[in-house]
């Protein structure tokens, strides 16, 4: 009976992990006119793998960049107002001038370009963005990453083109993921999927 209920434990403790292991699938979408930008909010315990994109976009020479978390670091002052430029952050280490800067607030990203980094009047680092900041009230312990370079893939002018692929592209583990498509006066990200992969998978 013991060794009957030892058996059964372990089976399903078994079928638990495989559960647990299974990818999670996401979509997400986005429209703009010269650019739409899309994101997967990153999840600490899972690798992004966008895997299907249907893209609309009335520019010939239109490209889908993919970027990925890289440095992460997190807000340390709540912001003042939503385009607030000054952002205090947790350090400066490994930051890289011009880089695309992504907020990940209460479930959403905000992406906004670095435009440098010092210290303010306490001697804490913070880092200055381009106009506008992030266009949402930053709070405290929000995290903060720092974007790869962009991975490019040629779109054109096309009308809900599909790429479909095992891994179109691979984040970073525990990292968000961006996309931007470009256009002239009209683009859009119809659909974007994903896996979010755990450990193991």
């Amino acid at each position: 009976m013991r060794k009957s209920l030892t058996i059964i434990g372990v089976a399903i403790l078994s079928t638990i992990a495989v559960l647990a292991a299974l990818p999670t699938f996401k979509t997400t979408s986005a429209s703009g006119t010269t650019s739409a930008v899309a994101y997967f909010v990153a999840d600490p315990n899972s690798q992004i793998r966008v895997v299907s994109a249907n893209l609309t976009s009335d520019l010939a020479t239109s490209t889908l960049a993919l970027r990925t978390g890289a440095g992460a670091y997190y807000q340390t002052i709540t912001n003042a107002a939503s385009s607030s430029i000054t952002n205090g952050i947790s350090s400066t280490n490994g930051l890289v001038p011009s880089s695309v800067m992504v907020l990940q607030h209460a479930g959403a990203c905000y992406s906004s370009t670095l435009s440098l980094w010092t210290t303010n009047a306490a001697g804490a680092p913070v880092i200055v963005l381009a106009s506008g900041g992030w266009g949402v009230n930053a709070s405290v312990g929000d995290d903060i990453y720092q974007m790869s370079a962009a991975t490019t893939v040629g779109v054109g002018a096309v009308t809900n083109q599909w790429q479909n692929g095992d891994a179109l592209y691979v984040g970073n583990y525990g990292r968000p993921v961006m996309a931007t498509l470009t256009g002239t006066g009209a683009c859009s990200i119809n659909v974007l999927s994903a896996h979010y992969d755990s450990v193991g998978q």
